[in-house]
């Protein structure tokens, strides 16, 4: 009897599954992981840069610390094409000539190269009575008050050789580098009682107060607006065009 031996056949080779499209989708991650770290290093670092450069580059008269923030998805891609999109710089406690101010500056179309000029620069300053007090200076020995929305100053003034108190009440508009007081009603004060000037409105405080304060901003920096709430006052100004470097920030333009 004869057996038959059966031909063995090798066992089929192993699958080997194809991994390099996970390692392509792995090193493409790392890469972007690795951009987007860089990207934000970069740009802490140039908006503590920045902000250093900025307070090393305020007027003699300004102290104080300023914060600094870029806007935008990519920094590297904003630095390579020369132009920040949006700079924020905030500085809740300077002083200018030792009165306290607080500021929050938005600067759009923001060249690296900062001798060329940033397309438009907005920011709103906010100061307390003590401040308005220092910057605002009304005729005679008046004094001004902040309301809420308006303003009122009071003085004194001869009547009948008499030296009599009078207070008068006025809403507030700015524009250039002006800031206008207008009277809107005026009432003369004896102690305790209050007598309607009525027709001597005129003669005691009927002409607008203009206040000048150009000594206190940046040569071709203007004020749009001044909204009046009770202790304080916010004005916000603006400029185009604006070469934001040190000769700029410290040339203060100047009243007639």
């Amino acid at each position: 009897m004869t057996t038959e031996t059966l031909p063995i056949e090798p066992a089929p080779a192993p699958r080997h599954r194809r991994r390099w499209p996970w390692v392509l989708v792995g090193v493409v991650v790392l890469l972007a992981v690795l951009v987007v770290v860089a990207d934000v290093a970069f740009r802490a670092y140039a908006e503590n840069e920045a902000a250093t450069q900025i307070e090393q580059q305020l007027p003699e008269n300004v102290d104080g610390d300023v914060d600094v923030s870029i806007a935008g998805f990519s920094f590297l891609t904003q630095v390579a094409a020369g132009r920040l999109g949006e700079v924020t710089l905030d500085a809740p406690a300077l002083s200018v000539s030792g009165i306290p101010i607080a500021a929050h500056v938005v600067a759009t179309g923001v060249p690296t190269d900062l001798t060329k000029p940033v397309d438009d620069v907005r920011a709103s300053v906010s100061l307390d009575q003590s401040a308005v007090d220092a910057v605002v200076t009304l005729p005679g020995d008046a004094t001004l008050a902040l309301g809420d929305g308006d303003v009122s100053y009071e003085g004194s003034v001869d009547v009948l050789g008499l030296t009599v108190g009078y207070r008068v009440t006025g809403q507030v508009s700015a524009s250039g580098t002006d800031v206008v007081i207008t009277p809107q009603g005026a009432e003369l004060t004896r102690g305790d009682s209050a007598l309607d000037l009525g027709g001597l409105l005129e003669g005691v405080a009927g002409d607008p107060v203009t206040v000048c304060v150009a000594q206190y901003l940046p040569q071709g920096v203007t004020v749009d607006s001044l909204d009046i709430a009770s202790g304080g006052a916010t004005a916000t100004v603006s400029a185009r065009d604006f070469v934001v470097d040190e000769q700029s920030l410290r040339t203060l333009g100047t009243c007639s």
